[in-house]
């Protein structure tokens, strides 16, 4: 965009690129202070009426770039969680939920905290509600928001949230896909802390399935 100024402004005034200074939103020209233009009336000159652009440019200050790192550079983080569960309905409640998680550089502290809690929930949906039921016929039975469960509020903790950050090598600001990381984990760690809260293991059962639900939950106890 700078280049695409420098040249329209050397346009105007017919003088050389390197006679401007480009500063505090206006050009003017070295040595001659009072010869300016504002970049505002510099972009209505960039829009000539009836788009009369000379052959080869293009009106407008505006200007596009693209990047495309060399690999893909994905966020990393480890989940921990207390949960208690009745042994007679196998309802659960989660007590205490930790997410350290790494990102890179954290630019919007706020945005990585609600992606990451958003992660959470989605992951919590699918460890342990989200269970699509079909009949002998393969027809869905709980097709409908009154008997396909989601979590909401009451079942979605407070998540303590922990960042370490290792710059990425892959691009200029460091930076990670942050959404992945805070989902993915949260359906092996369910089946890992039921599987600890109920004792299975001892008892030769392995959970090797989501979601959890507690319907499921009684039938592996039984």
């Amino acid at each position: 965009m700078r280049a695409k100024i420098l040249r329209i402004a050397a346009e105007h005034f017919e003088c050389a690129e390197a006679d401007l200074v480009l500063a505090d939103g206006r050009i003017t020209i070295q040595g001659v202070p009072q010869r300016d233009i504002a970049l505002g009336a510099l972009a209505v000159l960039a829009n000539p009426l009836r788009g009369a652009v000379q052959p080869g440019t293009e009106p407008g200050l505006e200007a596009t770039a693209y990047f495309g790192p060399a690999k893909g550079a994905t966020a990393a983080g480890a989940h921990a969680m207390i949960i208690e569960i009745d042994p007679a309905t196998m309802l659960l409640r989660i007590l205490k939920y930790v997410v350290v998680h790494d990102c890179g550089t954290v630019i919007n502290p706020l945005i990585v905290a609600g992606q990451i809690q958003g992660g959470v929930a989605q992951g919590i949906g699918n460890a342990f509600y989200e269970r699509l039921v079909f009949d002998e016929q393969g027809q869905l039975i709980n097709g409908t928001l009154a008997d396909y469960l989601l979590p909401t509020a009451p079942e979605v903790p407070r998540i303590e949230i922990l960042h370490h950050v290792t710059p990425s090598p892959y691009n200029e600001l460091g930076v990670k896909g942050v959404g992945e990381a805070g989902a993915i984990p949260v359906g092996a760690l369910f089946a890992q802390a039921i599987e600890d809260a109920l004792e299975l293991p001892a008892r030769g059962i392995d959970i090797l399935e989501i979601p959890l639900d507690p319907g499921h939950l009684w039938e592996l106890a039984r």
